[in-house]
């Protein structure tokens, strides 16, 4: 059983440690995107892609993701 009030906590945690710091960007939008919360999630995907293309490849591959595939905003950052 899923506890989205707990992690949406710790992704806002996160957030306010560092929130320009990519792997934590990356990581929250994982958490976005398994909740449902598509907008969010592509806010800090493309926060994330604003600094290089290592996120690219991973993001291509991660099943965390799979919500987001068929949004053409997804689908413009990783072209």
């Amino acid at each position: 059983m899923r506890d989205t009030t707990r992690g949406l906590e710790w992704a806002r945690r996160a957030l306010a440690i560092d929130p320009e710091e990519t792997s934590i960007l990356y990581n929250v939008a994982c958490v976005y995107a398994l909740l449902g919360r598509t907008e969010e999630a592509l806010d800090c995907l493309r926060k994330v892609m604003e600094h290089g293309n290592f996120y690219k490849n991973w993001a291509a591959k991660d099943s965390d993701l799979d919500s987001l595939r068929s949004d053409p905003s997804f689908q413009a950052l990783l072209s």
